[in-house]
């Protein structure tokens, strides 16, 4: 067989192993087997094992030849890292399960990176079902941040939609057992190498969304991963506030917070938030960033994430 142009890495890292899981992952899959073009992929759906055993038959044939790579791990790194060593195509794109990509996502991807071979990798946009103002407003909080507004270098990676040269991937996996949110340790890690990151809106998927309970699980594990991140790679930004302990909560906080003031005057219209929402968008700000306090603090303490729906 000729090698696709694309691997398509598809992993759980959400509530994985649970009928919520199966469900949102059905979307996926049909919205992947709509794809328009005649762009030739490889599918790779990465599971645990055991969880593996109660995935319901029909998900097996939603794709044509649908791989499954079963690993003994759960965490979703781990099973990411799987997934890239068990691809075939020297480009590979990392997209989550409960991620539905736009009918052209596959094309735009595939073209984006024939495109401009000096890049490394290219994160795609991605946003909430605009159901309603908080909807847009926490998209715009969660996601702004590797989100230009338009085509360009970026130096964060997406690690729920993005597309790879899968050479720098495997020279950079993911770390693993630090949390699902410690992958800034991966860009800047890539960076340091010379490779270039780039964002490309045309990359578009829609992230599903359960409002504030899972706002609350994603700030306590960011907050973790910004910590943790930055306690094991002194080289990372900022990492010698960490000297200070829990003092450099407040101080990483804040800077939270003014890194997100700008991103939501840049972004906002791409998110679909007008410019009168704006400063409701600033004041959410501040108390989605206050809800990571929990997780720096359990971090210093070297304590995991109790009760999370991520893995």
């Amino acid at each position: 067989m000729n090698q696709p142009e694309i691997s398509v890495v598809i992993v759980s890292d959400y509530a994985g192993g649970g009928e919520k899981s199966w469900k949102d992952l059905r979307s996926t899959l049909t919205a992947l087997a709509q794809q328009g073009g005649t762009v030739s992929a490889e599918w790779l759906l990465c599971e645990n094992k055991a969880s593996a055993r109660s995935m319901p038959e029909d998900i097996r044939r939603m794709l044509p030849n649908l791989k499954l790579v079963l690993s003994d791990e759960r965490g979703s790194y781990e099973l990411k890292n799987a997934g890239f060593r068990a691809a075939t195509s020297n480009i590979v794109a990392m997209l989550d399960a409960d991620c539905v990509p736009a009918p052209d996502w596959l094309g735009n991807a595939v073209a984006a990176m024939k495109a401009m071979p000096e890049v490394a990798v290219i994160s795609g946009r991605t946003v909430y079902p605009a159901a309603g103002l908080t909807e847009r407003i926490l998209s715009l909080l969660s996601r702004s941040y590797v989100d230009r507004g338009e085509s360009g270098p970026t130096r964060f990676i997406s690690n729920n939609n993005s597309i790879w040269r899968r050479d720098v991937y495997l020279e950079n996996i993911l770390p693993t057992g630090l949390g699902p949110f410690a992958g800034r340790m991966q860009s800047e890690r890539i960076m340091r190498a010379g490779y270039q990151l780039w964002f490309d809106p045309s990359i578009r998927v829609v992230h599903d969304f359960e409002g504030w309970p899972m706002e609350s699980d994603i700030r306590r594990n960011t907050g973790y991963g910004t910590v943790i991140a930055r306690l094991h790679d002194p080289f990372m930004p900022q990492a010698w506030l960490t000297h200070l302990g829990v003092a450099s909560i407040p101080v990483f906080v804040g800077g939270k917070i003014l890194d997100s003031w700008r991103d939501c005057v840049r972004c906002a219209s791409a998110f679909g938030v007008k410019w009168f929402q704006i400063p409701l968008a600033l004041l959410c700000s501040v108390a989605v960033h206050v809800m990571e306090i929990p997780g720096m603090w359990q971090a210093f303490r070297r304590k995991a994430i109790l009760g999370t729906q991520y893995r």
